[in-house]
């Protein structure tokens, strides 16, 4: 039998019992720097990067040959440092597994909120935070833990960054080469230009050298293959100079390979940036058959879809040809983009 005595003991063991709402202080098995022991500077630099992510890129960055393509792994890094921020100071301290999911969650919020600040979420951008938060947990293991399973994820994750910067040079070299040829957009001619165009629905796409081209001599065109059940397979390309504001019209040649005298539908899709976190775009129809010819599209006035405003020609970001969902593989080419006054 308990006496009064025995029970007020075991009430305040149950009150200084941990609860789900009163974490345990855990010492970081990777050491806070001397650096930011101070709370005060740790809360500094977790605002500086909280601000970075909500705040606009500058017009310069996004349109620098070298800075805009490096800009997506600046993602890498910074949530590198949230991740230990986290896991250094606050109610998570020294809780890996609990900053780790802290840290994914914040990553996807970021994404999901930024289109509210003028920013673009993207998928891509989460899974540069998640090279980030995977290389920060491999180092604490690592160091912290002193567990060489920490350094393969390390190093594994790390090893992703190479994969996704091969094409970086091959870019650069492509965009500097446009602004010295602007008006002339691509004539395929440099070689640099399959490091620029992407994909679009998954097509097949050779540069190849055509005996008759547009001009009546070999040349190298842009050759594109697609067909169901890809429903707009085309070509892209982002890494241009953005001010099209002097110029009216977009001129192309094209020609579809083996239609006989069937015309076959095509479409071009023109985005400026302003509308591209709303899905804006506008977007012209043309048709192409199995003899060259040369396309222009007007600029001026091209309304976008929604048909609340025109196409910003001030701040272009995106080109794309396609077909519009064909009904059997159509082959087709595009040579000469260029732009004129």
């Amino acid at each position: 039998m308990t006496g009064p005595a025995d029970r007020r003991a075991g009430v305040k063991r149950r009150l200084a019992a941990p609860r789900w709402w009163r974490l345990q202080r855990h010492v970081p098995a990777l050491p806070i720097p001397p650096i930011l022991a101070s709370r005060w500077l740790w809360m500094l630099v977790a605002a500086v990067i909280v601000v970075m992510f909500f705040v606009h890129i500058p017009v310069a960055a996004r349109r620098h040959p070298l800075l805009a393509p490096l800009g997506d792994q600046f993602h890498v890094g910074m949530m590198a440092v949230v991740m230990l921020l986290v896991y250094w100071r606050g109610p998570l301290r020294g809780r890996l597994w609990l900053a780790v999911a802290a840290t994914v969650v914040s990553g996807a919020l970021v994404e999901l909120v930024q289109p509210y600040f003028g920013r673009t979420g993207q998928v891509k951008d989460f899974l540069l935070d998640l090279v980030g938060i995977g290389a920060t947990v491999g180092l604490i293991l690592w160091r912290g833990h002193r567990r060489q399973s920490g350094l393969v994820l390390m190093i594994v994750t790390l090893l992703s960054i190479p994969a996704q910067l091969y094409r970086v040079p091959g870019i650069v070299a492509g965009a500097y080469r446009m602004r010295q040829t602007f008006p002339l957009i691509a004539n395929f001619e440099t070689g640099l230009e399959h490091w620029l165009w992407d994909k679009n629905s998954n097509p097949n796409l050779v540069f190849t050298m055509v005996p008759d081209g547009p001009e009546g001599w070999p040349t190298t065109v842009l050759r594109i293959s697609g067909g169901p059940p890809d429903r707009w397979p085309g070509i892209k390309l982002r890494r241009f100079p953005h001010d099209w504001s002097g110029f009216r019209t977009l001129t192309f040649d094209v020609r579809v390979l083996s239609s006989g005298t069937d015309t076959i539908p095509m479409g071009l899709r023109l985005e400026d940036y302003p509308g591209k976190r709303s899905e804006l775009y506008a977007r012209a129809s043309f048709g192409a058959w199995d003899t060259w010819h040369t396309e222009r599209i007007e600029l001026s006035g091209l309304a976008m879809n929604d048909k609340s405003r025109n196409l910003d020609t001030s701040d272009m970001d995106l080109i794309l040809f396609y077909l519009p969902r064909p009904p059997r593989t159509v082959v087709y080419e595009i040579d000469n983009v260029r732009l004129m006054k």
